[in-house]
């Protein structure tokens, strides 16, 4: 009950207006590679991932070490081709843009309303946001899916139900680096020069 509350709650929440230029299928297929396939998902976010659950040992079946680690890489990037896939493809049908929408300026709590919203949130083809169903079923559809590839001892509903929370969280994480990680940047090459 509250998940859903703190879910009514952003969903209120006014957005910036942008401007907005719909998703195109040939910008929904890059998107697609560059999310699954890019340099942010193949050297960061995946190597962090399976390092930290290799760390971890989970699954304990796949082991501590570099071969466990690169079973866990493979099976992230196997779970990204669907998640991706299924948030394309689904978004394609009722025109649900993946992309994420930068304020890029204006105060914190402005921009942090903002990468929180479309954790949850997705812009249709009028411009306006509402509920990401298309991201709700790639990120659900590839929790479970895991059920395929991963072993049992982590295969249960219980843990679909926190990959799917995970999913959510990394999300957020993810729109948060996509608002805010260019101004770090920028202050950075300023510090240099």
């Amino acid at each position: 009950m509250q998940f859903l509350v703190t879910v009514l709650f952003f969903a209120m929440l006014p957005l910036t207006a942008q401007s907005y230029e719909p998703l195109t299928g040939e910008a929904r297929l890059k998107w697609f590679a560059n999310a699954t396939y890019g340099p942010r998902s193949l050297l960061v976010s995946g190597p962090i991932t399976s390092a930290w659950r290799t760390y971890n040992n989970r699954p304990e079946e796949w082991g501590p070490h570099w071969d466990g680690f690169g079973k866990r890489y493979g099976a992230r990037l196997l779970n990204d081709s669907v998640v991706n896939g299924l948030d394309a493809s689904a978004g394609a049908i009722w025109n649900e843009d993946p992309r994420y929408f930068r304020v890029g300026q204006g105060p914190v709590r402005q921009r942090l309303t903002q990468a929180l919203k479309q954790t949850w949130m997705s812009r249709y083809g009028d411009g306006e946001y509402h509920f990401g169903a298309a991201k709700a079923i790639g990120i659900a559809g590839g929790s479970f899916a895991q059920k395929l590839w991963m072993p049992d001892s982590v295969t249960s509903n219980r843990d679909c139900l926190v990959r799917i929370g995970g999913g959510y969280s990394g999300r957020l994480f993810g729109n948060l680096l996509r608002e805010f990680s260019p101004d770090l940047l920028k202050k950075l090459k300023r510090k240099k020069s």
